[in-house]
């Protein structure tokens, strides 16, 4: 399958920092959004690479060629690897961008003091000659007033538990409790444990669904954030504007009306699920195999391999037969992988303004305009498939020590 046009050359525009706003970053992107005239790229992001702190002097023309190559990797695995997968309509357009020392340099002098201090030890990697633009703002028709659109950013997670018959009997406690439940007494101890539950989310049940959200409003963590324009109302640490506050029952109804509508939420956890059907207790063993045969190099598959591997998926769901057990080790191994980029996506809704109360999806007159898409959909590092083990492996035991007992442990439903 061709790369698509709009990722296969860098477009030259000339971008003054002062343009741009920060946005957010995560541990591999920093994302800025465009304020500037220029009616091209008016509501866009750019985002950029990092990298550690110390590295960034040291890269050498190879390494910037290998960043270039990497992005426009990426961007047709989005299109063409997730797309088919959930939607193509659910991907965001990318266009490369050629970038100037410059402006990088100064773009990192400028957004320094905006960055949370938990991301300072990595930065923007100065040696990048390529970032990726893509569109962010809502594109509906101007209604003739002001209007400040709102965005609701949403990491919804693992949508599953994996079945039983996959598991070890001493981890059978991963097929009552869902990976993100447990895996917050890891991430936060007793005194910071969230209520929030994924499989709520997925539920499709609109009561469990605005129960979620709420959650997640009362404890955001890494899991969301609402902008309105670009000013941010709810961050990762829970500090919530008062216009958030006091409006927040009626964008949480307009959101709970849009997943349940959405038939993204349920694709994302069908997709989860039928890709990971073996959990990484049986991956790591086809992965040692397959490594130590030559059947699968310990190196990150090309854009040539993820093709193959959704393509035989795609074949296999559609003659009904959702099992792994006659595939290759390497085909296997790289669904796992693709079910766990979209464990890790985010979800982007944009509505046009803030929504007031009553306003639903089920009456056709008072249904919202409203912008939906799916970001942060890379691949995931072969090389990681051993960590991911550790990772589990850590999880469940940290969880079995804090809730030994079936009275203790939480009870996930899906």
């Amino acid at each position: 399958m061709a790369v698509p046009s709009s990722v296969d050359l860098p477009e030259s525009i000339p971008f003054e920092p002062d343009e741009w706003n920060y946005k957010g970053e995560g541990n591999e992107n920093i994302v800025f959004s465009y304020r500037g005239s220029n009616a091209d790229i008016c509501g866009w992001l750019l985002r950029l690479s990092k990298c550690d702190t110390a590295a960034s002097a040291n890269a050498s023309a190879a390494h910037r060629l290998n960043d270039t190559v990497r992005k426009r990797s990426n961007g047709t695995y989005a299109t063409s690897v997730i797309g088919p997968l959930l939607g193509l309509e659910y991907i965001l357009p990318q266009r490369l961008v050629s970038l100037k020392p410059d402006f990088l340099r100064r773009l990192k002098e400028k957004c320094e003091p905006l960055r949370p201090a938990h991301r300072l030890d990595r930065q923007i990697d100065l040696q990048q000659d390529v970032g990726v633009l893509m569109p962010n703002a809502f594109r509906g028709k101007p209604s003739g007033r002001t209007r400040q659109s709102v965005t609701v950013e949403l990491k919804p997670k693992w949508g599953f538990m994996p079945r039983p018959e996959s598991v070890s009997p001493h981890n059978a406690v991963k097929s009552r409790v869902c990976r993100y439940c447990m895996h917050q007494l890891t991430k936060h101890g007793s005194q910071g444990v969230s209520s929030f539950c994924p499989l709520d989310l997925y539920s499709g049940d609109r009561h469990r669904i605005v129960r979620a959200l709420d959650s997640l409003a009362d404890s955001p963590q890494n899991n969301l954030r609402v902008f309105v324009d670009d000013h941010i109302a709810i961050d990762r640490h829970g500090k919530i504007s008062e216009e958030c506050v006091s409006q927040w029952e009626a964008l949480r109804d307009c959101i709970a009306d849009i997943v349940v509508k959405e038939p993204l939420f349920a694709r994302l956890k069908q997709c989860q699920r039928t890709l990971d059907s073996l959990d990484i207790e049986g991956i790591l063993p086809l992965y040692r195999r397959a490594v130590e045969s030559g059947s699968l190099a310990n190196v990150q598959p090309s854009i040539s391999d993820w093709l193959a591997a959704v393509a035989g998926f795609i074949q296999r769901t559609e003659q009904a037969d959702l099992t792994v057990a006659e595939v290759t080790d390497k085909q296997a191994i790289l669904e796992f992988l693709i079910s766990t980029t979209l464990k890790d996506v985010s979800v982007l809704i944009t509505l046009p303004e803030w929504p007031t109360q009553g306003t639903s999806l089920d009456g056709i007159s008072k249904a919202p305009d409203y912008a939906i898409a799916v970001i942060d959909s890379d691949p995931k590092k072969l090389t990681k498939i051993p960590d991911y083990f550790s990772k589990d492996e850590k999880i469940v035991k940290n969880y079995l020590k804090h809730c030994p007992d079936l009275d203790s442990q939480r009870q996930c439903s899906e």
